[in-house]
């Protein structure tokens, strides 16, 4: 790129303009295209629904207002669009940088170091800053010119995208000074954007697959993930439409402005660190991966480090699934040291631009590096922070659920026999494993879940044996859990919804098939209805159901293709066991509010029940009421399979 900087007169000066309008010249359609997208999500998306005469007209003015102006500041507010156009700036103004020849030729020149950088950093702030006023200033005449009166929504947006805008580029220009290669800019932008929240990841993939129990969905990575700038900004800065209790908009909330302010005060500090680094920067490093010479090591130790750690969790995941293999260690360990090698060997090919890199020196290094991966997995294979053994005390649980063939509540007088069994679980590790890798070893996954009162929950899942010797072992937690399963409440429960006691049954049908291979659904009358009903319920008071809903057990029992859906209304709670499994959090917050939607909206619900040859009641009645005839039969999944077959 040709530069024509004429010599400065003055050594003292702090900003050129020759430099910002050159920069202007060159690099103008990143300006463009930042302009362009904010005047479509922002000024834009508001005229077109303030000009749609379909758009919200179910609504109150007011309301109308507040949903036009806060789903346009939605879109608006989303800062991966900033930190994506703030990198691109960042990058341009510097890719002086990038090549030696523009390095030498620019740092010749009579203009000091530090009049280059404020020049150069004014500019680019300049070709986001300008657009976002733009965009602002015709969102409000869009506004005022459409009778939109609440803008003041508007300028809290504008706040929080200087102050989003301020801190992403003070980053990247950060970020530009570690690096004399234009390609590897936004590669460490990116980075570094995701790296402290990308490592607990990682961490936690290493110890769902080394510690016992641990499921790898279960990941909250909190607060301290403000670390990863885009990261927690995506989640934690949002605006909303509020709604009161008649669900009419009442106004637009912007999250996380205290949070902006946070992270201005940090673009200071990247400011003033990224002088001081374009200060002491040697042009040499110009088109070099990395131009800091003590970052050098700590690339290649983090490279080998988190990028051999990723590789291997990829490979000892895909070979766990496909092999069946139950204790992961081994694999990873070996898979580790190979990729950690590789990485380590490519890192220092970047940092060389050679392929011969393979000296003494760095192989002692790379052993080091060796020895503090083996390290890392051994403090979670030998559970030296007690992962594995981890369990919450009575006390402190405010909920307890286990999960075999269906979730159920464990009553609070029952938690300590529950923590108990869990601790069973857990000293019989090595067995239960080895029961896995046996032919003949049967098992279930099972899981342990308590919402503890601090608001955390914990959660673990094992696979339980199910042979017959742990089945008829009375003391063992397959037996023990089974036993809670097969209580008349809870399993009415898990068939009718928690409330079943006030469900009011106003319709239900049974799928039938003939002979020639035909189908049909019938719909029951109301007597028809009654009667089945008192059926279903004394086969679960006679333990009929229990082939159906233990599939634990694995027993011989196949269900009938017909299975009976029922419709029914309560009003006081509309939950079934898996809801209230997953989402009991929300369910506590729903029934201790006052009016909540809860209690207030029409609980409509519909049941599916499987059964077989076993439910004795259901079946004479079925065939009582005259629904199940020479005509129309109960088949199983296998006979309906050889009937569709022969047709």
């Amino acid at each position: 790129m040709k530069w024509e900087v004429p010599i400065m007169k003055s050594k003292t000066s702090c900003f050129n303009t020759t430099i910002l309008k050159k920069n202007i010249s060159h690099y103008w359609p990143v300006w463009v295209l930042f302009l362009c997208y904010l005047l479509l999500v922002l000024p834009g998306d508001i005229w077109l629904d303030a000009t749609n005469e379909y758009s919200y007209e179910m609504v109150s003015e007011t309301g109308r207002q507040y949903q036009i102006i806060g789903s346009a500041i939605r879109v608006a507010m989303e800062p991966a669009p900033i930190f994506l156009f703030a990198a691109v700036a960042a990058m341009m103004v510097f890719s002086y940088l990038y090549t030696a020849k523009n390095a030498n030729m620019i740092h010749a020149l009579p203009v000091n170091r530090f009049e280059l950088f404020v020049t150069n950093y004014v500019s680019g702030i300049l070709f986001l800053l300008i657009p976002e006023i733009v965009a602002f200033v015709t969102a409000v005449i869009v506004c005022l010119a459409n009778q939109l009166t609440y803008i003041e929504y508007l300028f809290w947006w504008l706040l929080c995208a200087v102050g989003v805008t301020f801190f992403a580029y003070s980053m990247a220009v950060f970020i530009a000074m570690f690096t004399g290669l234009i390609f590897a800019m936004p590669l460490y932008f990116m980075i570094v954007n995701y790296l402290y929240v990308g490592c607990l990841y990682l961490i936690h993939l290493v110890k769902s697959l080394l510690c016992y129990g641990l499921l790898e969905n279960e990941w909250n990575p909190g607060k301290s993930c403000i670390l990863s700038p885009l990261y927690y900004l995506n989640n934690n800065l949002r605006a909303r439409v509020i709604y009161d209790n008649t669900n009419t908009a009442s106004g637009v909330r912007i999250d996380g402005c205290q949070l902006v302010l946070i992270y201005v005060a940090v673009a200071v500090v990247f400011i003033v660190v990224a002088y001081q680094l374009y200060k002491r920067r040697q042009i040499e490093y110009a088109g070099d991966f990395v131009s800091i010479g003590i970052v050098r090591p700590i690339f290649r130790w983090g490279v080998a480090f988190c990028g051999g750690t990723c590789l291997a969790v990829c490979a000892t995941t895909m070979l766990k699934d496909a092999r069946g293999i139950v204790n992961c260690f081994p694999l990873m360990l070996v898979c580790t040291l190979i990729f950690g090698g590789i990485c380590f060997w490519l890192a220092e090919m970047l940092l060389q631009k050679n392929f011969k890199v393979f000296r003494r020196k760095r192989m002692g290094e790379w052993a080091v590096v060796a020895l503090a991966s083996v390290a890392f997995l051994l403090l979670f294979e030998l559970d030296l922070f007690g992962v594995e053994r981890r369990l919450p005390k009575a006390e402190e649980v405010e909920a307890a659920f286990v999960y075999m063939d269906y979730p159920l509540q464990v009553e609070e007088e029952d938690i300590s026999e529950l923590i108990a069994l869990h601790r069973q679980v857990i000293s019989h590790k090595k067995e239960y494993q080895q029961n896995v890798k046996d032919k003949d070893g049967k098992y279930y996954y099972t899981t342990f879940r308590y919402y503890l009162k601090d608001g955390s929950m914990l959660e673990r899942r094992y696979e339980l044996p199910v042979t017959e010797t742990y089945l008829s072992d009375l003391s063992s937690p397959t037996a023990t859990i089974l036993a809670w399963e097969k209580q008349e409440e809870r399993l009415k429960m898990q068939m009718f919804g928690m409330d079943y006691k006030n469900n009011k049954y106003y319709s239900g049908y049974i799928d039938l098939f003939s002979e020639d291979g035909d189908s049909k659904t019938y719909y029951f009358e109301e007597e028809q209805l009654t009667q089945i009903l008192e059926a279903l319920e004394k086969d679960v008071e006679e333990g009929n159901f229990n082939a159906y809903q233990m599939y634990s057990e694995q027993q011989e029992k196949e269900a009938f293709a017909n299975g009976i859906g029922l419709n029914y209304y309560n009003r006081n709670n509309s939950y079934n066991m898996w809801d209230y499994f997953y989402r009991y959090r929300e369910y506590m917050s729903e029934t201790q509010e006052v009016g909540s939607a809860h209690e207030q909206v029409s609980a409509d619900n519909s049941i599916y029940i499987n059964f077989g040859e076993d439910c004795v009641n259901t079946v004479e009645t079925l065939e009582k009421l005259g629904i199940v005839n020479e005509e129309w039969h109960l088949y199983t999944y296998k006979e309906q399979e050889s009937l569709k077959a022969e047709k």
